[in-house]
Order: structure tokens, then sequence, then C-alpha cells
């Protein structure tokens, strides 16, 4: 069996590729696998396997001359997708979003090769939508996703696709491995990168409240381009001296920290959002106000108004420390939003997503 995978700009975009081609290697050892990339895209550095490239970029939504330049390479794009395809042959592509995942289906299409597609977030992307007609199925994250489609009987909901870590590790056995004694774990992060007002609110937490209490532990990935930064600030307000702050610019063994922890505070993209509900987390989200169509807002709300998560704006932020302390010292209301968020995880999205991917070849 041979699956060509693509999609990109985000890691949101290729994690759940790469959980699917795990899922498939575990099933089926002998299924073959590759990816068309782009040429700056994140997907080159997370895909370890066969890789093949495309130049293309997104469009532009305010009237630009770039978008002539894009169109030229997306139709550039399209052919040199249809030439990898006839190469290699697969007998499925799964596409999860992104500019790049356009030219690939749209020339399996064209190809007659059967294709589906998986769209993480509330509200599904451009190329998803432009292309629901073309594709076999469409697998979506939030049932709400639907109702944005107009081939319905295509959708199915069978929520993110995650790697095998998030599934195998317990609190107890996680809180061992990392040598923590504190009774509770925040766990903070604004991603690879970092995000300015999330970590400046974080030094206001650790002022306001952590420094007071000995029996909490924070976790703190301060982002790459902002750790030197952060690291400034906490020695400037003798932070550093403080035992139960564990600063990291990255977090790369996030499946056992996030096990570990009581509370989580972090963006709302789809996968944050599915990794603190299998792993059924107390959440306050901050959502990105720079993506597009606000789509981590409308993530995070779904779930706020079901009362299985806190969501704060970045132009409120100034609520944190109180949130914080509100979660932590009511052990009703945690629990109650541990379970809520626990009940939007769907925790065989892997195995259903790899059975329809078998039925549909």
């Amino acid at each position: 069996m041979r699956i060509l995978f693509c999609g990109g700009g985000t890691a949101g975009h290729v994690y759940p590729n790469i959980a699917i081609a795990e899922t498939f290697l575990r099933n089926e050892p002998n299924t073959r696998l590759a990816y068309v990339t782009t040429v700056n895209g994140i997907e080159n550095e997370l895909i370890t396997f066969k890789k093949y490239q495309i130049d293309v970029i997104g469009l532009k939504r305010a009237i630009s001359l770039k978008n002539i330049k894009c169109l030229r390479l997306l139709l550039k794009g399209i052919n040199e997708s249809k030439k990898i395809i006839k190469e290699y042959q697969p007998d499925i592509i799964v596409g999860t979003g992104g500019y790049a995942t356009f030219p690939v289906i749209y020339a399996g299409h064209k190809l007659g090769i059967k294709t589906v597609m998986h769209e993480s977030n509330l509200i599904p992307g451009k190329a998803i939508k432009s292309l629901e007609k073309m594709v076999n199925k469409i697998f979506v994250n939030f049932e709400e996703s639907k109702n944005y489609f107009k081939c319905k009987d295509k959708v199915i909901r069978t929520g993110n696709p995650l790697r095998q870590g998030y599934y195998t590790i317990d609190k107890n056995e996680a809180r061992n491995n990392l040598s923590i004694k504190e009774k509770y774990v925040i766990l903070c992060f604004g991603g690879s990168l970092g995000a300015t007002k999330i970590n400046e609110s974080v030094i206001e937490l650790i002022d306001n409240f952590i420094k007071y209490r000995d029996d909490i532990l924070l976790i703190w990935a301060t982002g790459k381009k902002e750790y030197n930064e952060m690291q400034k600030r906490v020695k400037k307000k003798g932070f550093d001296k403080i035992k139960n702050i564990r600063i990291n610019d990255y977090i790369s063994n996030m499946p056992e920290v996030l096990a570990s922890s009581d509370i989580v505070i972090c963006r709302a993209g789809a996968m944050s959002i599915s990794e603190v509900a299998l792993c059924g987390k107390c959440t306050i989200f901050i959502p990105s106000p720079n993506v597009t169509n606000n789509h981590q807002y409308k993530n995070a709300k779904a779930l706020f108004d079901k009362g299985c998560a806190s969501l704060i704006t970045e132009d409120k932020l100034y609520r944190l420390t109180d949130e914080v302390r509100e979660i932590l010292d009511n052990d009703t209301k945690r629990g109650q939003m541990e379970e809520g968020i626990r009940k939007f995880a769907k925790d065989d999205a892997n195995k259903k997503i790899y059975k329809e991917i078998l039925s549909i070849i």
C-alpha cells in the first residue's frame, strides 16, 4: 500500500498526517509513505520519511501583485504534483489543509486517485472548502464543522489523530519520570516560537501568585525566539532563585509533561485542543488573534460555551492570575472542566481514520 500525504504551513497541518502515518505503520508494516512538501514549509523539518517538493505560496487576502506569482506557482505546482503522483503511484492521497494541499489533491483527483482530507479547526480552511467536491471523504475534529460543508454526506467527525505518546502515559507515571514532588503542576506554552503577550502574563503570574506557593510547579515553555529575553527578565526579578519554576525554550516530551499537569495555559490551535482534551486537562485557552478567520477563538469558544474550558482573550490577560487561582483552589470546578473537555476527545480518531481509508482503498 502506498500513501501520499500533503498539507503544511503550520505544524498543526503536519502532525495529523504524522499520526495517520504512524497508525498505518503499526497496523500495516509494509505501507509505503511519501510527503509532498513546500520549499520553506515546516513539514521539511518534521517529516522523516520520503519527501517530494513543490514550490507554491499562499494567496494574499488583500489585492496584491504577489497573487499573480501565487497563481503562476499554483499551476506549476499542479503539474509538478501530477508528475509526482505518476512516479509514486499512490493508492490514496491524504491532505490536511494549508495552501500546499490544493495542487496535490486537485492533481490526484484529475488522475483518478482516491483522496481524503482532514480538517482540525472548527471552520474549514479555503483549500479544504474548495476541494470538498473532489475528495472521497472529509474527516473533521469538531461536530460543528459539518455545517460549513455542502457535501455533508462526505463529512465524518473522527476527532484529531494524535501521535502515540498521548495515549500511553498517566499522571503518576509522568510525575515520577519528571521527578515532580509538588502537589500541583501548571503548564504554560505559546507555540514553538513563543507568544510575547502570554510570556509577559506568565511573568506577572509568577510575581503575583507562583512565588508565594511552594506547592505549585510551573513548567513554562517560552518559545525559542523569546527564551533569552524571558531568561533576562526572570533573573532581573530574582525568579531564577525560585526552585519550583522550570523554564524551557521548547518542550520536546510534551505527552509526558502534559500528562503531569493540573492546569494548562496555551493557545487554541486545533492540535493543542485535541491534546489537552485527550489527556483530560483543565485548560485556560488564550487564542492567537493573528490567524485566518480568527479560528483559534472560535475553536476555544466552542469548548468554553460547553463549560469545559476557560477562555481569555489577549486584551484581558490581566485576568490570568485570578483565573489560575480560582481554578486551582476549586477542586469541584477543576474536576468539572477536566470531565467536560475529556468528553470532547475522540480517543479512537486514529483507528477510525485508518479504517475509513482502508475502506476507500
